[in-house]
């Protein structure tokens, strides 16, 4: 069955680990949506770290963000899910109290975090840039952070920082999504939402099968999608290769900043 979706994520998938998309990786989008395929995004950036993208490549479909816990095409929200109050309460103590790790609540228009006085400034604010995340304000305590409307939860600090966060992740929100896109990058979101079922959503709305669909990406958040789609490509960025079922194949680590491009020309014949 040929593809007719190709869902993509963005950091280390599409971009690079600079946050470049390198020509090929252009090319070969640019080439699937001139030959009618659907090009979606499936990523753990809000709108606004999308649209400069989605200008530069030409891409108007639906748009899976924060991880599938909003879904939009053409500025019409399909679907959205949100984190509770006492949730994101218990969420941003997490944060805060273990230490040495910036909390950001994610908002639809807008980022609200919160850098411990420890913390190197320049270096999140260098973070948040590399994921063009420009529409931002820090609050002066975590207690500051908003309780309404928040889609996701990013935490951001040093690779061990992280372990313990999740090491002591408290039991009363064990059931809220997790993952980690980077080693200092932990995401939370709500139970429901991850960006398998954000695409399942999409393909019963625009009437398509998993066998239609092809799916990449490199990282824990993107696993649910890569398991739902027809097809996979995995970009082993330094991460263990997964158990996949279906048609599943592995970027070639010299490939990895054009791994998009070798997953095209493998199941779509683009060159």
């Amino acid at each position: 069955m040929s593809v007719k979706l190709m869902a993509l994520d963005v950091d280390g998938t599409l971009t690079d680990e600079e946050g470049k998309i390198s020509p090929e990786n252009a090319n070969a989008v640019k080439a699937a949506a001139a030959g009618g395929i659907q090009v979606v995004l499936a990523t753990g950036r809000p709108l606004q770290g999308v649209e400069a993208i989605c200008s530069e490549l030409g891409i108007t479909g639906p748009l899976i963000l924060v991880n599938g816990s909003l879904i939009l095409s053409d500025g019409e929200v399909w679907a959205e899910t949100c984190l509770s109050a006492k949730d994101l309460q218990t969420v941003y103590r997490q944060g805060a109290e273990t230490g040495n790790i910036s909390v950001m609540a994610f908002q639809p228009d807008i980022i609200r975090l919160w850098i411990p006085e420890n913390m190197d400034k320049q270096w999140i604010s260098d973070v948040m840039d590399s994921f063009q995340l420009f529409k931002r304000a820090e609050v002066t305590t975590f207690q500051d952070l908003p309780l309404e409307q928040v889609n996701k939860v990013m935490l951001v600090g040093s690779e061990q920082s992280i372990d313990r966060v999740f090491q002591t992740w408290p039991e009363e929100i064990s059931h809220l999504a997790t993952g980690r896109s980077y080693p200092y990058v932990g995401e939370i979101n709500p139970p429901e939402a991850n960006k398998g079922a954000a695409l399942s959503y999409v393909c019963e709305r625009l009437g398509l099968r998993p066998e239609e669909v092809l799916a990449m990406g490199d990282g824990e958040t993107d696993l649910p999608m890569l398991k739902f789609a027809g097809t996979s490509v995995f970009i082993p960025r330094g991460c263990k290769v997964p158990e996949m079922p279906g048609r599943f194949a592995v970027v070639p680590k010299e490939e990895c900043d054009r791994g998009v491009a070798w997953g095209a020309g493998r199941y779509l014949s683009i060159p």
